[in-house]
Parts: structure tokens; sequence; C-alpha cells
């Protein structure tokens, strides 16, 4: 009876203490999961030390679990991470360790702030994520990985907060672990400059999505293209 009686009140207070971390970042990939596939029209403003590039324009692609595209008229400057690779890396929680770190403030909305770990060595060192934890979004996401050094994300939701996709993503990345891609020799137009390979610092890219088409079918070759 008194072991009935301690469980019972375990239950009761299970409330209080809030959602577990990974039972939090879980709910936010549900969301995201609803998703198999989108695309959308994007724009793309950089702020890349040593480059001038104007804005782009262009599509964006995805199809689950992990498939994304960009395609543009031009070249583009982006770090070799996906853009959601942040959000991508929640759906296998058998992978990682979440742990709490705080609450804090992000535009004006009262976040959880947990850090994820992985289980096995990976190139993947740490993930630092800030959740609404009333919609289930991220607000914001740091991921350090061996290759790639640290991309920062912030996210702002709109038309399409409901299947956790946002009107807008920006990226700030560490330039000296950033790639320019050979072809950039090949001006996108005479405004362009190539980047010099000894730049260091913190490059910005700024993407807003327009005209979201969620959950019809893309062919493969898109991605292979």
């Amino acid at each position: 009876m008194r072991n009935l009686l301690i469980v019972c009140f375990i239950v009761i207070l299970l409330p209080a203490f809030g959602q577990s971390p990974s039972g939090l970042l879980q709910e936010v990939n549900k969301k995201f999961s609803t998703v198999k596939t989108y695309s959308a029209g994007l724009n793309l403003v950089f702020d890349i030390p040593g480059v001038k590039v104007d804005p782009i324009n262009g599509n964006v692609f995805y199809k689950a679990p992990k498939k994304f595209r960009i395609k543009t008229k031009g070249i583009i400057f982006l770090p070799k991470q996906n853009p959601y690779e942040a959000i991508l890396l929640l759906s296998d929680s058998n992978s990682y360790v979440a742990v709490k770190m705080a609450d804090e403030t992000v535009s004006n909305v009262k976040t959880t702030v947990i850090n994820v770990l992985p289980k096995k060595q990976a190139d993947f060192i740490v993930g630092k994520f800030w959740i609404d934890p009333v919609n289930k979004l991220v607000l914001k996401s740091e991921i350090t990985t061996q290759a790639n050094g640290t991309l920062v994300t912030n996210y702002t939701y709109g038309t399409m907060a409901k299947n956790a996709l946002p009107d807008k993503m920006e990226l700030t990345f560490d330039v000296a672990k950033f790639k320019v891609p050979k072809a950039v020799a090949v001006d996108i137009n005479s405004k362009t400059k190539a980047a010099d390979n000894k730049n260091k610092g913190t490059g910005n890219v700024k993407f807003t999505f327009t005209n979201y088409v969620v959950n019809k079918n893309i062919d493969d070759k898109v991605f292979s293209e």
C-alpha cells in the first residue's frame, strides 16, 4: 500500500517538473516529421568577409529523410551543413543524450535551452537548441562539428509554423571553416569577388522562404541534377 501511495504521489508531481528534455525534442521532431516533402521560393542575402555577392533568388527542395537541394542561376556560398541539419539531428532519439541547461529569452519568447551530445563518436560534437516549449519550435540552434566548426541558426516562423517550417532563417558560421567552391573563379556577376582563403571571422547568410508547397511529390532527379 505504501509503495502504491509513493507511485501515485510521483505521478501527481510529474507535471510540475515539466517535460523531459528528450521528450520536448521529440515533440519538436514530431511536428517537423509531418513534412515528407516541400518546395519553396527562396531569397538569399550574403554577408561574408572578402566576398561580395548580390542577393540571389532561387528555389529550395526537401524530401524526407535527408534530401535537400537549393537551385539558383548563380553560384551560392553556403556552409557544407544542410540548413535543416539541426532539426534532422533530433529525429533519432537513441543517438544522443539531451540535457536541459537553462531557460533563456529569444525574440521575446521564453525558451528551454537543451544541449544534445552524441552517444557515439561522430563528426557531430555537440548541439544546443533554444526551444519554444509552448509551440514546440526551435527558435535557435548551435551545431558544432569537427569538419565545419560551429553553425548558429536563428529561425523566424509565420505561415508554416504548424509544420515547423520557418519563413526566415539566418545562418552564422566560421569563415575559416567555410569552403568556397572552386567555381567561384567564374564570377556570378561583375560585383562578385573571389574569397581569400585567409579570411577569418564570421559569415552570415539570410534565407527568406515564400510559396511553400508541402507534401507534393518531388522527383528524385531534382536532388541529383
